[in-house]
Order: C-alpha cells, then sequence, then structure tokens
C-alpha cells in the first residue's frame, strides 16, 4: 500500500482528524480559561478527563480506536464489501493517529497514575508501531522495484530455487556429462520438485506429466537468460568438467538450496554460515578463482552458474526485505488489542466513578 501515490484519497480522513484535533484542543484551551483553571500564563491547560471537552475529546479517542479494531475483522469480512479497501486504510492511517493527541486532550496533557499512564505508553507503541509499518510500505517496495531485478513470489523462493538447481543440473550433464563418480551426493530433486506447494502438474492426453510449472521470476532489466547455451557444442576439457562439477556439488547446489528442507526431519544439512558465496563480494571473487582453474571454454557454464548464484542473494535479500515490510504487523496487531481490552476496562473504571 503506496499510500503517497493517490493523495486524494488521503485527504478527506487527514482534514478529519485536523479538525477534530485542532477543534477540541481550542475547545478546551477556551473552556479553561473560562473556568479559571489556568495556573499561570505559561502553563498548559488544567481541565481534567472529566471536564466536557476531555470528555468529549476521551470520548472520539475510544471510538477511533475501537474502530481501528475492526479492520481485521472487516477483512475476514471482504466478500461482503462493506466499504473500498483503500478508503479505510486511509481512514484507518490519520484517525488513528488523531488518536494521541486527542488522548492528550482527554488528559489534560498529563499523565495520571499507573493505569493510566500504562494505557496512554500502549497507545503511543501502538501509534509508533504503524508509523513505522507506513514508512516501510512506501521505501521497501520502491527498493525492491529498483534493486532486486530477480524477483518472485515470496512463498515460493525455495521452490524456484529448487527448480534452478534441476535446471543447472541439467546443462552441466549436457554441456560436460554427467557428474563424476566420488563426487558430492546430490539430493534427489526430482521427487521434491513434484511435491512443491506453489507448482501444478500439467499432464497430457494420457494422464502422463509433461511439465510442471512454478512461481514465475519476474526479470526487469536487460538480464540474459539465466541458462545460455551458445556453447553447448564446444568441446569441454574433461578436467574443466571434474573441476566445475566438484564446485557445483560441494559449494554452488547447497548454497542455492539454502535453507530448503530436503528429507523428513525437514532440515538441510548442509550449513551456509561459512560458504564461500555467501556474500554478493565473496561470490565474485571465488567464481573468479574458478574461471582462473578452468579453461576460457568453460566461461559460459560459470557465467550461469554465478548468475544462479546472484539470483539466490536476491532472492536472500527479498526475504529480509518482506521480513521488514510484514515483520511488524503482528506486533502492532497483537498491542492494538492489548489497548483496546486496556481501554474497555478504562471505560468501565470511568462509569463506575462518574
Amino acid at each position: 500500500m503506496l499510500l503517497v501515490r493517490k493523495l486524494k484519497i488521503h485527504i478527506g480522513p487527514l482534514l478529519l482528524a485536523v479538525i477534530l484535533v485542532v477543534g477540541l484542543a481550542t475547545w478546551q484551551l477556551w473552556a479553561s480559561r473560562s473556568s479559571g483553571t489556568l495556573v499561570s500564563a505559561s502553563s498548559l491547560p488544567g481541565v481534567s478527563g472529566s471536564s466536557l471537552p476531555g470528555l468529549v475529546a476521551g470520548s472520539i479517542a475510544a471510538s477511533i480506536i475501537l474502530f481501528e479494531l475492526l479492520l481485521w475483522p472487516r477483512k475476514r469480512l471482504r466478500r461482503f464489501k462493506l466499504f473500498p479497501t483503500k478508503f479505510w486504510l486511509s481512514a484507518h492511517l490519520w484517525l488513528g493517529l488523531a488518536t494521541g493527541p486527542l488522548a492528550f486532550i482527554h488528559s489534560g496533557y498529563r499523565f495520571g497514575g499507573t493505569f493510566s499512564t500504562t494505557l496512554m505508553c500502549l497507545l503511543l507503541f501502538v501509534l509508533a508501531s504503524g508509523i513505522y509499518g507506513w514508512v516501510m510500505q512506501i521505501i521497501i517496495p520502491k527498493w525492491m522495484l529498483g534493486n532486486l531485478p530477480f524477483e518472485t513470489i515470496g512463498s515460493q523462493i525455495d521452490d524456484v530455487s529448487i527448480q534452478s538447481a534441476l535446471d543447472a543440473r541439467r546443462m552441466l550433464t549436457v554441456a560436460l556429462g554427467p557428474k563424476p563418480v566420488g563426487l558430492t551426493k546430490l539430493a534427489n530433486l526430482d521427487e521434491i520438485s513434484a511435491k512443491m506447494r506453489g507448482s501444478s502438474m500439467v499432464r497430457d492426453q494420457d494422464g502422463q506429466v509433461s511439465q510442471i510449472v512454478v512461481g514465475a521470476i519476474q526479470r526487469r532489466g536487460d538480464h540474459r537468460s539465466l541458462l545460455k547455451m551458445e556453447s553447448a557444442e564446444m568441446e569441454f576439457n574433461p578436467l574443466d568438467g571434474s573441476e566445475v562439477w566438484r564446485q557445483y556439488a560441494s559449494v554452488i547446489e547447497p548454497f542455492l538450496l539454502r535453507g530448503i528442507p530436503l528429507s523428513k526431519d525437514k532440515t538441510n544439512a548442509r550449513s551456509n554460515r561459512l560458504s564461500p558465496l555467501r556474500t554478493p563480494r565473496k561470490a565474485n571473487e571465488w567464481f573468479g578463482l574458478l574461471r582462473e582453474s578452468c579453461s576460457l571454454n568453460a566461461g559460459t557454464i560459470l557465467e550461469s552458474l554465478e548468475q544462479l548464484c546472484e539470483q539466490r542473494h536476491q532472492f536472500n535479500a527479498q526475504r529480509r526485505a518482506q521480513a521488514w515490510l510484514h515483520g511488524w504487523i503482528a506486533t502492532h496487531a497483537g498491542v492494538s488489542v492489548m489497548l483496546g481490552v486496556l481501554l474497555i476496562t478504562h471505560i468501565i473504571l470511568a462509569l463506575k466513578y462518574v
């Protein structure tokens, strides 16, 4: 939700929030002057939450908070088309920000006892987390658009990485021949790819699987194909084939399958914390050394493998960015519910002593 792109949507809620805050602050100031509760010319109004403007400000703030909490059930009932989502989110943002000033107006611009102070601190935390989420939703998608040309559906990163490893194996088999005996054993990815959660199988008329479709990679800009095979008809040095297969099995494929569950225990035993490919800079240096140990004919194969590793680096960056983008929601929602419970308790206690 890039809120800055459609400013017209925000004009109404923003004006309403400003009118509520400015209007109630002015009313309270006028009431405090009329009642003579100003201690000195430089002091803040001394009107408490039990005054008429204080009660109105508190009631409006409480109503807005309860309205904010309706966003979650509204998402569950979206099939009823209660209200366009973009307008609801706009009101959620600006009216939510208004609750902070309204709560301070209600309190007479001062913290009270332990309970009211806790309630105010929770409100400030909710507002801070909401502002953080808003900023993240503006910055991160724009950053991903410009810096992550290899982007796919977040939930299918593992599926696409498995498919990339299969493609790399086929490329090496066609260009260099089968994997030499005695090298690091490769995982059985064919069965795993058939069970990928984001995949769908396409069968022919005889019921045989003819295609496996997974989430596509969105390649932005002028990017070459990952598996270019102009050199397929070239004669490769057998030593090149042995070295490339050895490095692929022991270093490259474990990095491509980083953290993907490949067995029943749902763990990948191959750790990449010390992998020479763990950062783009180290990967570039490592592939440079690998090129020096091979002949020029292996250049195209190594270029394709390096591009696959670059794709995996961008997938990792995409996951981190999406964690920043969505990780705040659980905290924001949990503290908001806690705030709502304490708010209801505050209202009940206030009514008890009226």
